[in-house]
């Protein structure tokens, strides 16, 4: 009342002298001086939003039945066995913060509880096939059999279930690499690549036999629209870590190649020479070291090099010994020869650098059948002998003399 009475008789001569000036009627001095109390309400500085101590903010806490650090991996996937049964949150890895109110957060628990029941009943058939519930997890866009046990990875000895969720991170960073190198989206890849990875031989047989109907001592692939591949990972077969990532980088590009786009395995087919190329690449591009050849999975001991591909493809092109593009670009899978192993990378390493989205394009040619060398003067410009000549002199240019 103080503030309004001072302002008012400051305004009061203001008023008299409009008043015999004729510019203002009395009646219209109130509505300024009533809205005084709104105006000031509107110029005080706005209220800090009110801060849960508990949740900060976010609307939801780590579920108390599991460890903090292990509810945060669950937010990188869509589903993963270890929690699904917990009673108290529903295999999301977080329940509601009940000291604030956040239907955003609310609405995403609900969300999040309905989609893991749902991927629990889709992935069922696992342990339909397998008579047993197995570990397991997936992701954005790969699914994960984890039945190992504990590894150490570089210094630091890891559990099962943290084995279980590096592998899916690990495999959606060779899901987004792959991707981008071939300028290709999730919409073009027909299924989602399912990796099966076994502790126990006689899993293997089972899970091979069960669901990709055939099996052997090494990995077995199942090409094509339901790309899926198991293999037995214990240290009889992969001496350490690096070994068996290694070898299931390998293995899933063969998957990502064979659903993407038109769905089916060019590998039979003449395309050899780009199936086994490109998952060496990959193997390349990681470690420098390429020691996976599908062909022979059942013998581990195959190496050529000591699988520094580049080195000996150097070599073989200054020494004249390289085998020639024609005759590779004929071949499958299974008829490539340890030295046609080493060239393939070196042509996809030629190939995909060019441009990644014309060698996605040549792909569907190989998958359709039509002869490499075709697809390859329809895509890149090139007959073989043309592009024997730019790739050797791109091979001397480029890779290491020792």
């Amino acid at each position: 009342m103080q503030a309004r009475w001072k302002l008012g008789s400051l305004l009061a001569p203001l008023a008299f002298l409009a008043l015999h000036l004729g510019a203002l009627a009395p009646a219209e001095l109130a509505p300024p001086v009533l809205a005084l109390p709104a105006l000031a309400q509107q110029q005080e500085p706005p209220k800090a939003p009110q801060k849960c101590l508990k949740c900060h903010d976010q609307g939801r806490l780590p579920c108390s039945e599991h460890p903090s650090a292990e509810c945060e991996w669950e937010l990188d996937v869509l589903y993963c066995s270890e929690i699904s049964g917990c009673a108290v949150c529903g295999g999301v890895g977080w329940v509601d913060c009940k000291d604030c109110e956040d239907a955003v957060a609310e609405k995403w628990l609900v969300d999040r509880r309905a989609k893991v029941a749902a991927r629990k009943t889709a992935l069922k058939f696992i342990d339909d096939a397998m008579k047993r519930e197995v570990r397991k997890g997936e992701s954005a866009h790969m699914v994960l059999v984890w039945e190992m046990e504990e590894m150490k990875v570089e210094k630091r000895r890891l559990s099962r279930h943290e084995l279980l969720h590096l592998y899916l991170k690990r495999l959606e960073t060779l899901y987004a690499d792959f991707s981008a190198r071939l300028q290709v989206n999730e919409k073009l890849f027909a299924g989602k690549p399912n990796i099966y990875v076994w502790y126990m031989p006689q899993d293997h047989d089972q899970c091979g036999l069960s669901l990709l109907e055939q099996n052997a001592k090494g990995g077995v692939k199942l090409l094509g629209p339901t790309p899926r591949y198991t293999i037995c990972g214990n240290k009889q077969n992969f001496r350490d870590d690096d070994a068996l990532h290694r070898n299931i980088v390998h293995s899933t590009t063969h998957l990502l190649l064979s659903c993407v786009a038109v769905p089916g395995w060019m590998g039979n087919i003449k395309g050899g020479w780009m199936d086994e190329g490109l998952a060496h690449w990959f193997e390349d591009r990681y470690w420098g070291i390429c020691d996976n050849y599908c062909y022979q999975e059942q013998n581990s001991n195959v190496d050529f090099k000591g699988g520094k591909f580049r080195l000996a493809v150097r070599r073989m092109v200054a020494e004249g010994k390289a085998p020639p593009v024609a005759e590779v670009m004929q071949q499958n899978v299974d008829t490539l020869t340890l030295p046609m192993h080493a060239v393939c990378m070196s042509y996809v390493d030629y190939l995909i650098n060019q441009d990644g989205a014309k060698f996605y394009a040549l792909s569907k040619k190989l998958k359709a059948k039509v002869p490499s060398g075709d697809a390859l003067k329809e895509i890149y410009g090139m007959r073989p002998l043309e592009f024997e000549a730019v790739w050797k002199a791109f091979v001397l240019a480029t890779y290491p003399t020792r």
